[in-house]
């Protein structure tokens, strides 16, 4: 969102009162009329959002190629977003006895094996699937810390922050002159999980990483964490499925890497790249990259400027 050095603006605060109410409106709903009233809005901002249709097509075609796999793909992004907004402004009412029905995975018992012998981990994620659910399911076995972006409107933000607390987690928000890191350490410490979703770089600043032959950045964030705390970095997800979730553990990949140089963290980076790759690769159009993902001298030709976060 555009910046507002005055203040948020009446925009703005219009922004997050719509999607406040959004929030309620949908909690209230029966569960079918609101998924066919965002099945809806997803189909039509598929057909009218021109400029964000470009973006999704642009991040996509390294994934899938092109012709109509791409199309395909495309449409069911937007589809699979809209779902994930569904399900997360409902997540607080789904009982718990409901989310272990429909949750499984695979290699999820590693998370209990690290956890008992007392070490903490780092879970990094891409914007994959519906990680609230995810970070719910883990948060409800394990002590879990989750790092937020500050969003606007403010209001907005608190209610995210408010949501997430009620699932379970920790929340230390990404703010300018906080120190997000030394609060992760601490809980890392104590033999909790810190879970990061990481695939985009919002500060222009991250280690530039090769990614479905792209060039991309991703934040260091997950690396340094996991070097400087000397913990396993777990790549994951949480695909959503018609039963409802299955989640991804791999396998820690910071063998061999010790010391918070920025040789390994540069490696480190990379490797979760290539796992990011292995992950969006199964579940192309479950990939929430509505932002241009590919540095200018890897994007297609033609493509729109970047966009905001979505």
């Amino acid at each position: 969102m555009a910046k507002d050095p005055g203040g948020e603006g009446l925009r703005l605060k219009l922004i997050g009162i719509a999607y406040l109410l959004a929030w309620r409106i949908t909690r209230l709903l029966p569960l079918r009329w609101a998924a066919k009233l965002f099945d809806r809005a997803s189909a039509r901002s598929f057909r009218k959002n021109e400029r964000r249709h470009a973006i999704v097509r642009e991040n996509l075609e390294p994934v899938v190629g092109t012709g109509p796999a791409l199309d395909a793909a495309v449409e069911e992004a937007f589809m699979s977003y809209g779902r994930y907004w569904m399900e997360t402004f409902r997540m607080q009412d789904v009982p718990n006895e409901e989310l272990t029905r429909r949750f499984d995975g695979e290699n999820l018992s590693s998370l209990d094996e690290i956890h008992k012998r007392g070490r903490g981990g780092v879970l990094a994620t891409p914007h994959l699937g519906n990680w609230d659910a995810g970070g719910r399911w883990v948060a409800e076995r394990w002590p879990l810390t989750v790092v937020v972006e500050v969003l606007r409107p403010r209001m907005l933000f608190d209610r995210f922050v408010a949501h997430r607390r009620s699932l379970g987690m920790t929340i230390v928000p990404l703010v300018r002159g906080g120190d997000a890191t030394a609060k992760c350490l601490e809980k890392i410490r104590e033999g909790g999980y810190v879970a990061l979703v990481s695939d985009r770089d919002l500060s222009g600043t991250g280690v530039e990483v090769r990614m479905f032959g792209r060039t991309t950045k991703m934040p260091p964030g997950p690396a340094v964490l996991a070097l400087r705390a000397g913990v396993p970095l777990i790549p994951a997800c949480i695909y959503m499925t018609p039963k409802g979730w299955h989640a991804v553990v791999m396998d820690p990949i910071d063998g061999g890497l010790t010391g918070e140089s920025p040789p390994n963290v540069s490696e480190l980076t990379q490797r979760l790249a290539g796992a990011y790759e292995q992950l969006i690769a199964r579940e192309p159009s479950q990939w929430h990259a509505f932002s241009r993902m590919w540095l200018a001298a890897d994007a297609s030709a033609g493509a729109p400027p970047a966009s905001t976060s979505a």
